[in-house]
This record gives structure tokens, sequence and C-alpha cells, in this order.
């Protein structure tokens, strides 16, 4: 079954079981990096918020047989159920920055890859990347849900990009709290969360990495588009008096970085095969952040691209 023709009876299905109160719909949705993914929506007639489902990795298993067509449609279902807001947002306090610019935050993106994208939205650039701003919709009630911020809303509001990067830039360290974790601390949560993996095989793995190079995570905590956690003021600079060191900067993907003092490792040729490797291999397209490896400069107190 070709793509078009899954989504169309993933949306149907769907239909069927939810009943005439809800509205299903496909949307062609661009993501970071010019990635356009299939998504589903299902809408109660009283709410005007819904999550998107994307379809393409399901598409995925279905190919490869690891699921049926029942399986994807209950498991979209399920999804839409345990993600659903049963309320409708007003929308109206939109329409005044004053009422919104509390909850701006910025995030990056690569600025070659997002070139469309940055011709409709209010952005600063950064070495070979873009801030781009967004507007939380009330964490406490639905999760990480926001707006991304267009160059319409900034004629709306009357405001310059300055003044919204400089709301972004209390906002969002005070509403994505960054966290640095070492590597050996994070290996652990995720061999902890691997149910299958065995004890032996889980302390093999840690006691090798915990003898290499010592690494640092950086994310915010939701570790969701944390990679903007290198913007927050003091933070990179407290780190590097912290390890008494200038360190590398690795872009992970838009929601990490990894962190490696250069005292440590001197051969940034190596690290710049791994970036490659890694994005090539392990990190979804539109999770991306860039091929290039980053330094900041303990002296200089600035993140340069080496």
């Amino acid at each position: 079954m070709e793509f078009s023709s899954f989504t169309m009876f993933v949306r149907e299905e769907v239909e069927k079981r939810t009943g005439d109160c809800y509205k299903v719909r496909l949307d062609d949705v661009r993501k970071n990096n010019g990635v356009v993914l299939k998504g589903l929506t299902v809408t109660q007639d009283d709410s005007n918020i819904s999550p998107t489902i994307y379809l393409n990795s399901y598409y995925e298993e279905y190919i490869r047989g690891r699921a049926t067509l029942i399986n994807v449609v209950n498991d979209v279902i399920d999804t839409y159920h345990r993600n659903k807001v049963n309320q409708s947002v007003d929308m109206r306090y939109f329409l005044n920055y004053e009422s919104v610019k509390r909850r701006i935050i910025y995030k990056l993106v690569n600025t070659e890859k997002n070139r469309e994208l940055l011709e409709d939205v209010p952005h600063i650039e950064f070495l070979d990347l873009s801030i781009i701003f967004q507007c939380l919709v009330t964490q406490e009630e639905f999760g990480r849900a926001s707006i991304l911020i267009h160059n319409v809303h900034l004629k709306l509001w009357d405001v310059s990009v300055e003044a919204l990067y400089q709301s972004a830039k209390e906002n969002t360290q005070q509403l994505q709290e960054y966290e640095i974790k070492g590597m050996t601390e994070v290996l652990h949560e995720i061999m902890s969360s691997a149910e299958a993996l065995e004890n032996s095989a889980r302390e093999d793995c840690t006691s090798d990495f915990s003898s290499s190079v010592p690494m640092y995570v950086l994310s915010n905590k939701s570790r969701v588009e944390g990679a903007a956690c290198m913007l927050y003021p003091n933070l990179i600079r407290d780190f590097a008096e912290a390890i008494q060191s200038s360190f590398y900067i690795i872009p992970s993907s838009i929601h990490e970085l990894l962190l490696l003092p250069t005292k440590h490792l001197e051969e940034s040729q190596e690290i710049k095969n791994m970036i490659r490797e890694i994005n090539d291999t392990q990190v979804h397209a539109e999770e991306i952040l860039s091929y290039s490896l980053y330094l900041y400069d303990k002296e200089e107190q600035r993140i340069v691209k080496i």
C-alpha cells in the first residue's frame, strides 16, 4: 500500500471509530530543516486544540511488517485519547503583546536547512544557526504546546525582533531550566529504562564509558529543543570556570548538546567526523541541528565555529 492510501485509510478508520462529534483531518506539516510530515488531528466539536499525530513512522512500521493496519489505527486512537485536551483555548490573548511577552521563548535551528522558513519568521543569526521564537501555551495544562512566531505577528504587535529577543532571553531560561549531566549519569538513566538489558551488560557498558574522556550533556529539563541552552546568559561561561577549561560544543541534535573539555582532547577533525556520522545515521532529519563543531574559548569568553 502506498503512503497516500495508507494515510487515507487511517483517517477514515479513525473517523469511523470516533463518531460524528469529532473532525478528523490530514495535513502536511512543515517541520524543522524543511522536513514535511503527514499529520493527523482529531478535534472535538467543543475544542479548538488537538495533538497532531504524525503518520510517517507508523507507515515505516507497517511496510516493515512490524504493525498491521488495525494495530496502527488502534495506536493512533490511543495516542489521541492520552493527549487530548477536553476544553478550548481562548486565543484572544494572542492579539496583545503585553499578554504574551512573558511566554515568548527561543530555540535554535540550522540556518541553511531552514531558508524557506526564515523568510517568514523573525530570527537572529548566530554562527551557522538562527534563533527563532515561539509562544508557550499554558504549559501546566497542555504540556509543551507552542505557537511559532511569524513576521505577521510582529506587525500585529508592533514590536521589533530585538524586543522579541530580549523577552525570550529572560523567559527561556526561566521556563525551560537547563540541566547539565555527566555522560555516565545519562547512560545509567538510559540503561535503567531498557527493561530487556541484562545487568551485566549494563555494568560493562557504563564502566567502559566512565573510563573514557569526560563528557557532559546539556539540555533543558524537558529535553525538548534543549540546544537553545547554549544561548543562556552566563551558563556557558560559568561551566568553563567550573571545569577550568575551554570546551567543544557538539550539536547532538536540536534537543541537546555534548560538552567536551579541550584539555582532554585536541583532535577537532575526529569530532567533526563523529558529528557527521551521527547525524547521517542516528538522528532524524528534522532533529539535526548542525554538522559544525563549536568551541567555547574560556579566555575570550565566546563561542566560535571551528
